[in-house]
């Protein structure tokens, strides 16, 4: 999550990307990510918890709020953020990325399971 933070407060929209779930890379929008972060001014990260779940992939919540001021004033963010790591690397599970994945269908993390013994509940967390 901080490395996701300090990435939004360095521009690093390239690094956002390719820390997302790479099934839902395709979806994210690129140029408000870079607008976000360029007209931001990043206040900071309090990250409140965070909770690894184990498993087989392994899948970890994170509480965070994050901080900012923009020309709409100073914001604040609060999220519990839903993780799954494959092959040794973490991905977010963007909640607001649709993933056309049916509960039968094999999971999008590429763990191999099915969606509904994977990732299925992550996404409603």
């Amino acid at each position: 999550m901080r490395s996701r933070y300090s990435a939004y407060v360095l521009g690093l929209v390239d690094y956002l990307v390719a820390t997302t779930l790479p099934a839902q890379q395709a979806g994210l929008d690129r140029q408000s990510i870079s607008d976000w972060s360029a007209q931001s001014t990043w206040l900071g990260l309090e990250v409140e918890s965070s909770e690894v779940l184990g498993g087989q992939p392994e899948h970890a919540f994170v509480t965070f709020t994050a901080r900012w001021h923009d020309s709409g004033g100073e914001h604040s963010h609060r999220e519990r953020s839903s993780f799954v790591q494959n092959t040794g690397r973490w991905y977010f599970i963007d909640p607001t990325v649709p993933l056309k994945a049916g509960r039968n269908d094999a999971c999008p993390c590429a763990s191999g399971q099915k969606f509904k013994k994977c990732c299925a509940g992550y996404f409603s967390s």
